[in-house]
């Protein structure tokens, strides 16, 4: 359940950000840079906190990692492309 909330927000979030943002190509692709690196930078850090506080090995925790970073960020990039098309260059 944990896991698809922490998903959930990340797609909620990067549908904001971009939109926002949905004017301006070049803006658009330094948000959608600055979100997934942003992301993966959280989620890694709840890996980390999985592993450290909550006795998980690291080979458990990775495919939650690539759960909860991959499919935001893949839904932000496929977002991106598709609000680029209507943006100005």
């Amino acid at each position: 359940m944990r896991t698809l909330i922490i998903i959930a927000i990340g797609i909620v979030l990067a549908a904001t950000l971009l939109t926002l943002f949905r004017r301006d190509a070049r803006i658009l692709r330094t948000v959608f840079v600055t979100f997934a690196v942003a992301w993966i930078a959280v989620c890694s850090y709840n890996m980390w906190l999985g592993i450290t506080r909550a006795g998980y090995a690291p080979t458990e925790e990775l495919p939650f990692l690539l759960a909860n970073a991959g499919v935001p960020v893949l839904f932000a990039w496929w977002l991106q492309r598709r609000l680029h098309r209507g943006a100005r260059a």
